[in-house]
């Protein structure tokens, strides 16, 4: 008999004070994860805080634009 446990992150992008930034509840981090997000055209920076990440985007990207593909780096963790 064969089990798998497959562990699934739920993950939203939570609005900031700064609507150029969206944060992300997490206790990851590490630099695979910042690589992976600051490779995504249109994000300017990523800030790893206790148990949370704060992404931020370039003025003249919408969010829309980067959200599937910011959600799609937390799925493959």
């Amino acid at each position: 008999m064969i089990f798998i446990l497959k562990l699934t992150i739920n993950m939203e992008l939570i609005d900031t004070p700064n609507p150029n930034a969206k944060k992300v509840m997490t206790d990851l981090g590490d630099d695979k994860l910042k690589n992976a997000l600051t490779a995504i055209k249109g994000v300017s920076s990523v800030f790893f805080g206790p148990n949370f990440v704060t992404i931020t985007k370039d003025e003249n990207v919408e969010w829309e634009s980067l959200s599937q593909d910011i959600i799609n780096i937390f799925d493959k963790l």
